[in-house]
C-alpha cells in the first residue's frame, strides 16, 4: 500500500550561507541521518535519489551512525530520495530541490514494517525576500522578473544585500557595501568575471554573458564559506546553465520597444549647493529602438543517458547620450557651450586639417550576441560527465570628452566617442565520480579566452585635439582663461581620444580543480586543489597619436598649439611597449562539515592561496632613487581560515553565522600596470609654451627646457597628420627616458584580503492569532554582515616628497619634479563595513509578499574605480599623496526592497502571472573639492593624479571678510578673487552640509547623491498554441515615472565636486601662506535617462 503526505516535516532544506556543498559553484548535495521511531540510527540503510527529469540516479548506505551523504547532484531538480531498510517500511521523499553550492538536508524516521510505503512531497516555499546571506532564484522566478536589458543583474537585484548602481554606463553590482570589481561570478563553473578590471559592473560586458533563459539557478552569497569560494573581496555569483531532460523543451522568443514605449521626459534637476534647475522642456530623448530575439533547445540524444541544450540571443539598442548642448534636448545641457562654436571648430577641422570630427552623438548602436550549449552525460550510476560552451560578443558605444561643471564644461564630439567591443568564448569540463558510498571526486577544466577593442568612431590616424572656445589667447594660453568678469570658457575634444589610441586586450584563462569528499561518522571531509594560468597581452600606451591643446579658437586655425601630451614606446612601435606577461595561481584546502547533531552543522575549513607571476623589466634609475625594485609582485600567499555554523533551534527556526578571511579578487590591472610603465621600454613626454619660449613639463630643472626648433616642430603648423621626426627622436633620446614614469608594487606587497563575517536568523511559521490566511505562510528574517580589511591598496607617488604645509594643515608636495610620476602600489589595514538587515514576507495562495530593508556602514580609504597608476592614486583624500579613511563611495546608506507576486490559472491551465518589484535607496556618496588649475603636476599640492580631487577646506565664515592690501576679499586664510566669488562660495557652502565645517577640510564623500525610488513590473499571461503554450508578456521600468514623471528621476553627481579653483598666496617666505579661491561654481547632478525614463517591452514567446 502506498501512503501519501504533504509537507516538510521529515526534512531541513538548508540553504543558509554557512551550509556547504561538494563543488560549491555547480553542483549540490543531499545529506543527513536516518533513525528509527525511538531515535536509534538506522545502519546500511538504503537511500536512492534520482533526478526526475532525467533519470540519473545514486545510490548509497548509510554508515553505522545512521549518517548518509550525496554530492555531485545536478542543482535544481526535482529529486525523489528513497529510504529502504530491512523491517522498516520503506519512504520517499518527492519534490525536493537543490541549489547550487548547498545541501539539503533529509532527517528521514523510518517506521516498523507493516506494508505500507510511505511518500512525503516536500513543500516549497514562495515567499518574498529572504535576509541569510544567499539568495537562490530558479528558472521560474527568473521568468517572472522585469527586466527591460535583458542583463542578469537585473536578477541580481533581487538580493537584499545587493545594490546596483543604475548608471548606464556600468550598472555596477556592489554586494554587501564592497567594490563591485571585488566579486566573483562564475558559469558552470568557468570564472566569467571581469578579472581584469576594466568594467566598472565586475562582468567583462555591458550585459550579462548568457541568455537569461539560458539560466537554470543564479545563486548570490555575501560571505561564501566553503573553501571552494575564493578570490573575492565582495560576494560570489554562481550560474548553473539548464541541461537537457528525457523530454524536449524548447521555446522562441521576440521582444520589442521603441520611442512610443517609453518616457520622455524627466524631473528638475538639483545643483550642489541644493539649487532646482529646471527641467528642459519638449522631448528630452531622440527616438530609441529596442530588437531583441532568441530561443533555446533541450532534450535527449540518448534518454536516461545523454542530454544537450542549446541556446542563442540577439540584441540591438540605440544608446542615447544623456549630456549635449543647452537646447538641444538633452537632460544633462553643458554649459556655456554653443552650436554657432561648435560648428566652427567642426568647419575648421574639416577644411584646415582635413578631419571630419562628426557631431555630438545623440544616438548610437548597441549590438549583443549570446549562445550557449551543454552536453550531460551519465557515463554509469557512478559516473556522470558535463561539457558547457559560451560564447558573447557585445559592442557598445561609450562617450568621452564632457564635464559638466561650471567651471571646467567640455562636450565631445563623435570623433572622441568610441566603440567598445567585448568577445568572450568560455569552455568547461566537469566530471563527477562516486567512487564508494563514502568518497566522491570532481574534476573540472576551464578555459575563457577574453578579447576587448575601443574603436574611435573617427578612426585613430590622427591625434585628439582640445580646443578652449575663447577668440584668442588668454593668460598662461595653458587654462583656458576667461576674461575677468565673464563666464568660464567651454572646450571641445575631437578627434580619437588619448586613451584609446593604442589599446588593445586579450586575455587567456586555462585552470584545472580537483575536489575529494569523504563521509563518514556525521563529518563530510573535502579536499581542494586548483591551479590556473593567466595568459594577459594589454596594449596600453596613452597618446602615441598625441593630444594637443589649443587656448582659442584662433590658435586652431593658425595650427598653434600650446601644449603635447605625447607617448610611445622607445622603438616608435606602441606594440613594443605592451605589458605580457602570464601568472600561475594555486589554491590548496581542506574541510571539515560536522553534523554534531541532527540539528546543528558545524562547518571549519582551511583555504591557502600562492601566486607565482612573472616580474617586470628592471629600471637601473627607480632602484637607485628609492632604494627599491619596481620589478616586484606579490608575495607569500593568504592562508584564509573559514568557520560556519548551522542550528535548527525548531522546525521552524534556523540561526546561522559564518566568516573568515577572503583573499584576491584583485583587478589584474592594477599589476599590469608596472608592466606598461616600467619606465624602460616607453617614455611621455608634455611640450609647453613658455611665452615665447618651450618647455617639457615633465624634466625638472634646466632639462626642462627644450631648443625653440624642436618647440616649434612640435606646436607650430600642426597638421595632426603625424608626429615630427625630431619629437620622437627626444622622445628616444638618453636624456628623456630617464624620467620617464613607473608604476609599480611595494615588494613587501601582499595579496588582498579581508575578514567577514554573517549572522542570520530565519523563522517561518503561522502567527499565533487570527485567521488561518492572516496567520499562516510568514517568514521573517535578521541579518547582520561585518567585515574588517586584513590588506587592502593605497597608491603614492614616490618621486615627489613633502616639503610643509597648506594653510589648511595638510601636507604639501614638491610640485618642482616634473609632470612624470612614479606611482608604488602598498598594502593598507583600513577599511571595515557593518550592514544590517530584517526581512518579512508572507503568502496567501497565489499571492506572495515580501519586503526587506537594509542599512549600511562602509568605510575605505579609496574607493578604488580607477585603473592607471594616476587614477588609482585620483581618490579624493585631505593628504594630496595618500588615500584617507572616510565614507566608501560603493555605500548605500538606506536600501529597501519590496516585492509583490501573483499568479494564477484564469481559464483553464493557462497561468496570468504579475511581480511588481520596488526598490527605494539611498543616493550615492560624493565629495566636495577644489581644483588647482594648472597642468600636470599641482602646483598647489605638489601632485599628479587629477587637480580636482583635493577636498573642500570650507572658509570660516563666522569670521568677519576683510579686504586685504591686495584688494581682494579675505576670510581667515583664505582671499577671494572678487566680492562675488565670496557672495557665490558663500551661498554653496550655506546650501550644503558643508556649513557645519567652517574652518576645518570637508570630510570625503560629505555629500549624498538625491536618493532613487524604483519600481518595476512584469505581467504575463499563457494562450493555449497547438503543441505548446503562447506567452504574451510586457516588461515595464520605472513604474513610479510612468505614473508622474517627477518620480524616479536618477540624479547624480560626480565622485568629486569641485566648487572653486584654488592657488597659493605667498607671503612672508611661505609660496603657499594663504587660498586664493576663484571660479565659484554649483555642479549640476547629471541625469541619466535611460535610468530615469519609464521604458517598457512587450514580448511574445512560445514554448513547446
Amino acid at each position: 500500500m502506498r501512503l501519501t503526505a504533504i509537507g516538510a516535516s521529515v526534512l531541513a532544506l538548508t540553504v543558509a550561507c554557512v551550509q556547504p556543498a561538494f563543488a560549491q559553484e555547480t553542483t549540490s548535495a543531499v545529506r543527513g541521518r536516518v533513525t528509527d521511531a525511538g531515535g536509534q540510527p538506522v545502519a546500511n540503510a538504503s537511500v536512492t535519489i534520482v533526478h526526475m527529469p532525467s533519470g540519473t540516479q545514486i545510490s548509497q548506505s548509510t554508515d553505522t551512525t545512521g549518517n548518509f551523504n550525496a554530492s555531485g547532484l545536478r542543482a535544481g531538480g526535482p529529486f525523489r530520495v528513497t529510504v529502504d531498510a530491512p523491517s522498516y517500511d520503506s519512504k520517499a521523499i518527492e519534490g525536493v530541490q537543490t541549489a547550487a553550492g548547498s545541501t539539503v538536508t533529509l532527517n528521514v524516521v523510518l517506521d516498523p514494517q507493516t506494508g505500507n510505503d510511505i511518500v512525503v512531497t516536500a513543500k516549497a516555499k514562495r515567499n518574498g525576500l529572504a535576509i541569510a546571506g544567499q539568495t537562490s532564484l530558479n528558472a521560474d522566478a527568473i521568468q517572472g522578473i522585469a527586466s527591460v536589458n535583458r542583463d542578469l543583474r537585473d536578477l541580481l537585484r533581487r538580493d537584499p544585500l545587493t545594490s546596483l548602481d543604475p548608471n548606464p554606463r556600468g550598472r555596477a553590482i556592489s554586494i554587501g557595501g564592497a567594490s563591485p570589481r571585488g566579486n566573483r561570478f562564475t558559469i558552470d563553473g568557468v570564472a566569467i568575471g571581469d578579472d581584469f578590471g576594466l568594467n566598472a559592473g565586475g562582468l567583462p560586458s555591458a550585459r550579462g554573458i548568457v541568455s537569461l533563459d539560458a539560466i537554470d539557478q543564479l545563486n548570490v552569497k555575501a560571505v561564501p564559506i566553503d573553501i571552494a569560494e575564493g578570490d573575492l573581496q565582495g560576494g560570489s555569483v554562481n550560474i548553473i546553465l539548464k541541461s537537457g531532460s528525457n523530454r524536449f523543451h524548447g521555446s522562441t522568443f521576440g521582444i520589442f520597444g521603441d520611442d512610443s514605449l517609453q518616457g520622455t521626459k524627466t524631473y528638475d534637476n538639483v545643483r550642489s549647493d541644493g539649487t532646482v534647475v529646471p527641467a528642459a522642456a519638449g522631448r528630452l530623448t531622440p527616438v530609441p529602438s529596442f530588437r531583441d530575439y532568441g530561443g533555446n533547445l533541450s532534450g535527449p540524444i540518448i534518454k536516461d543517458k545523454l542530454f544537450f541544450a542549446i541556446s542563442y540571443e540577439q540584441l540591438k539598442e540605440s544608446q542615447v547620450s544623456a549630456r549635449g548642448l543647452t537646447g538641444e534636448g538633452a537632460s544633462t545641457e553643458i554649459p556655456f557651450v554653443t552650436r554657432a562654436t561648435v560648428d566652427r571648430v567642426r568647419s575648421i577641422l574639416n577644411s584646415r586639417y582635413g578631419f571630419d570630427p562628426l557631431d555630438i552623438a545623440k544616438t548610437l548602436p548597441e549590438k549583443d550576441r549570446k549562445a550557449s550549449a551543454k552536453l550531460d552525460w551519465n557515463i554509469s550510476d557512478r559516473h556522470r560527465l558535463a561539457l558547457t560552451y559560451i560564447y558573447h560578443k557585445n559592442e557598445v558605444p561609450r562617450d568621452v570628452g564632457f564635464s559638466e561643471t561650471g567651471s571646467n564644461p567640455s562636450v565631445g564630439l563623435q570623433s572622441n566617442f568610441y566603440l567598445l567591443g567585448e568577445t568572450t568564448n568560455a569552455y568547461a569540463a566537469q566530471l563527477n565520480s562516486n567512487w564508494s558510498d563514502n568518497f566522491s571526486t570532481e574534476l573540472r577544466v576551464t578555459r575563457r579566452d577574453y578579447e576587448r577593442t575601443q574603436n574611435p568612431y573617427g578612426g585613430s590616424d590622427f591625434p585628439e585635439f582640445e580646443v578652449c572656445l575663447d577668440t584668442v589667447s588668454r593668460g598662461s594660453g595653458l587654462n583656458c582663461l576667461a576674461p575677468t568678469g565673464a563666464n568660464p570658457n567651454g572646450r571641445v575634444l575631437l578627434g580619437p581620444d588619448q586613451f584609446r589610441q593604442s589599446n588593445y586586450l586579450s586575455i587567456r584563462n586555462s585552470g584545472v580543480s580537483w575536489s575529494g569528499q569523504y563521509s563518514g561518522g556525521g563529518h563530510v571531509i573535502k579536499l581542494l586543489a586548483e591551479g590556473q594560468q593567466v595568459k594577459i597581452n594589454n596594449l596600453f600606451v596613452a597618446a602615441t597619436k598625441g593630444k594637443y591643446y589649443f587656448d582659442s579658437i584662433a590658435d586652431l586655425e593658425a595650427g598653434r598649439a600650446n601644449q603635447l601630451t605625447y607617448a610611445n614606446a622607445l622603438s616608435g612601435d606602441p606594440a613594443d611597449a605592451a605589458a605580457r606577461f602570464n601568472y600561475m595561481s594555486y589554491t590548496f584546502g581542506v574541510q571539515d562539515s560536522w553534523s554534531v547533531s541532527p540539528d546543528i552543522t558545524v562547518t571549519g575549513g582551511l583555504r591557502y592561496d600562492w601566486v607565482d607571476a612573472d616580474r617586470p623589466q628592471l629600471n637601473a634609475r627607480f632602484l637607485a632613487a628609492y632604494g627599491f625594485t619596481n620589478a616586484a609582485m606579490p608575495t607569500g600567499g593568504v592562508l584564509q581560515p573559514r568557520l560556519g555554523v548551522t542550528w535548527d533551534a525548531k522546525p521552524n527556526l534556523r540561526l546561522s553565522a559564518g566568516g573568515g578571511l577572503f583573499g584576491g579578487g584583485t583587478p589584474d590591472v592594477w599589476f599590469s600596470n608596472s608592466f606598461s610603465n616600467d619606465g624602460v621600454r616607453q617614455n611621455s613626454l608634455l611640450f609647453q609654451r613658455n611665452g615665447a619660449s618651450f618647455v617639457d613639463a615633465t624634466q625638472t630643472g634646466a632639462a626642462a627646457n627644450i631648443a625653440p626648433s624642436l618647440g616649434s616642430a612640435a606646436l607650430d603648423n600642426v597638421t595632426g597628420q603625424s608626429i615630427p621626426s625630431v619629437v620622437d627622436q627626444y622622445l628616444a633620446g638618453a636624456g628623456a627616458p630617464a624620467a620617464a614614469s613607473v608604476g609599480a608594487l611595494d615588494p613587501d606587497l601582499k595579496l588582498a584580503s579581508t575578514w567577514k563575517a554573517n549572522v542570520a536568523l530565519n523563522w517561518s511559521g503561522s502567527l499565533p492569532f487570527g485567521p488561518g490566511w492572516i496567520a499562516d505562510n510568514w517568514e521573517f528574517n535578521l541579518s547582520a554582515l561585518a567585515s574588517e580589511v586584513n590588506n587592502g591598496f593605497v597608491a603614492s607617488d614616490v618621486r615627489t616628497t613633502q616639503i610643509g604645509v597648506l594653510p589648511d594643515g595638510r601636507p604639501r608636495y614638491n610640485p618642482a619634479v616634473g609632470a612624470n610620476w612614479d606611482i608604488v602600489l602598498r598594502n593598507t589595514g583600513q577599511g571595515s563595513s557593518r550592514v544590517l538587515g530584517v526581512g518579512l514576507g508572507k503568502r496567501i495562495g497565489g499571492l506572495s509578499l515580501g519586503a526587506n530593508y537594509i542599512y549600511s556602514d562602509v568605510k575605505d580609504v579609496g574607493s578604488f574605480t580607477g585603473y592607471t597608476p594616476t587614477e588609482l592614486l585620483s581618490v579624493t583624500t585631505a593628504d594630496p599623496n595618500r588615500g584617507t579613511l572616510g565614507r566608501s563611495s560603493f555605500e548605500t546608506r538606506h536600501n529597501g526592497k519590496v516585492q509583490i507576486g501573483y499568479r494564477a490559472d484564469l481559464f483553464g491551465d493557462n497561468e496570468f502571472r504579475i511581480d511588481l518589484f520596488g526598490e527605494f535607496r539611498s543616493g550615492r556618496p560624493y565629495s566636495y573639492t577644489f581644483t588647482d588649475a594648472s597642468n600636470g603636476r599641482s602646483q598647489v599640492f605638489g601632485t599628479v593624479g587629477g587637480n580636482g580631487r583635493h577636498l573642500f577646506y570650507v572658509p570660516d565664515f563666522d569670521q568677519a571678510a576683510i579686504i586685504n592690501a591686495a584688494g581682494r576679499p579675505q576670510v581667515g586664510m583664505v582671499e577671494f578673487a572678487d566680492q562675488a566669488t565670496l557672495n557665490a562660495l558663500r551661498a554653496s557652502v550655506d546650501g550644503s552640509k558643508l556649513r557645519k565645517y567652517y574652518g576645518a577640510i570637508a570630510p570625503r564623500n560629505l555629500g549624498t547623491s538625491p536618493g532613487f525610488s524604483k519600481l518595476d513590473l512584469h505581467v504575463s499571461q499563457e494562450i493555449p498554441f497547438f503543441f505548446g503554450k503562447a506567452k504574451v508578456f510586457t516588461d515595464v521600468e520605472n513604474v513610479l515615472n510612468l505614473l508622474n514623471r517627477n518620480w524616479n528621476t536618477y540624479k547624480v553627481f560626480s565622485d568629486s565636486v569641485s566648487i572653486a579653483n584654488v592657488s597659493c598666496v605667498a607671503a612672508a617666505g611661505n609660496p603657499c601662506a594663504r587660498y586664493l579661491y576663484s571660479n565659484a561654481s554649483r555642479q549640476t547632478a547629471t541625469t541619466y535617462q535611460s535610468a530615469s525614463l519609464w521604458q517598457m517591452r512587450v514580448g511574445l514567446r512560445f514554448d513547446f
